[in-house]
């Protein structure tokens, strides 16, 4: 976590705040002081018992606190890993919201440090911290979303559709008590996130909608639908000066994959070609700025390039 989260925490929060929050049932004294380094323990006095408590301390924590906050979003406690002479485990380092944020963001912002860390934890011994990390990336998005930010709906939209946090999502108390409530499936959940990114055009929402249209996850399948929204998709970030090389070349593989089998317009091996060309070149922009992990994507579209030469010219 960053010293500017620890420093916009430190400097939101009043004396005042932060004794009302250590008497009126914060998750701790030393979250509410609102900093890793912050304890009331003396160091000599930091045993076993101590360590283990803090090794315990979970990847967040929320707080909910009377009726008239039952059905609003959480105030959240993010932490982050340490490991110092005192032993390995978490400490929290901040909360959410602590401030006005406007556009969310913050609460992007944060999100983003649990979903890198997320990525980070493969493999099955580390499937429950992993989970966690993607649930507090949920809480922390929703904020987000909340005010406003299509960014935070494309990520909500890739958790959704990937189950990421596997069926342990948010829910309200109304949701969690009512006996007639259901869950609305993630796939539903992924379209309604991608189709408000898209509609305020949100190049990477449009390509992954298209995906859900063409699949028919989460609405009826429509291969011309799907066609139109890779189109837009590479429209609204090509040119842009803040233009997202990852969102361009996977749309361009989208229509280059379409025109090589005739999904949802007319067969043709030759423009296949072009757009194959167009995503090897932004694909590989992105790959070379750090975004590996379209590192297949960019292969598949180089090898589309071979192919359609191939097609082209008749000679196998």
């Amino acid at each position: 976590m960053t010293s500017a989260v620890l420093s916009h925490r430190s400097n939101a929060v009043t004396f005042a705040q932060r004794a009302a929050n250590a008497v009126f049932g914060s998750p701790s004294v030393r979250r509410a002081n609102g900093g890793a380094d912050a304890s009331f323990t003396p160091r000599v006095l930091r045993g076993a018992a101590w360590q283990r408590r803090r090794e315990g301390n979970g990847v967040f924590a929320v707080d909910r606190k009377g009726a008239e906050t039952a059905e609003r979003l959480p105030r959240i406690w993010v932490s982050e890993a340490i490991a110092d002479p005192d032993g390995a485990g978490r400490a929290f380092v901040a909360s959410y919201p602590s401030g006005p944020d406007r556009g969310g963001w913050r609460a992007l912002e944060l999100a983003e440090i649990y979903v890198a860390e997320a990525l980070g934890l493969v493999g099955e011994e580390h499937r429950r911290r992993r989970i966690d990390c993607y649930r507090a990336a949920e809480i922390l998005l929703l904020h987000a979303a909340q005010r406003g930010c299509a960014a935070a709906h494309c990520r909500l939209g890739i958790i959704y559709e990937g189950d990421l946090c596997e069926g342990e999502y948010w829910r309200g108390l109304l949701e969690s008590r009512a006996l007639h409530s259901a869950d609305t499936p993630c796939d539903e959940r992924a379209y309604l996130h991608f189709s408000y990114g898209a509609l305020h055009g949100h190049g990477e929402c449009c390509w992954r909608l298209g995906d859900l249209v063409a699949a028919g996850r989460g609405c009826a399948a429509n291969e011309a639908r799907a066609l139109d929204l890779y189109r837009r998709a590479f429209h609204v970030e090509s040119g842009r000066l803040d233009e997202d090389r990852a969102s361009t070349g996977n749309a361009a593989l989208r229509l280059a994959r379409a025109y090589e089998c005739g999904r949802g317009g007319e067969q043709s091996f030759r423009r296949a070609r072009s757009w194959y060309r167009l995503a090897a070149c932004a694909l590989g922009a992105a790959f070379d700025q750090g975004q590996w992990h379209f590192k297949r994507e960019w292969l598949e579209a180089r090898r589309g390039v071979a192919r359609m030469a191939q097609e082209i010219a008749g000679c196998y």
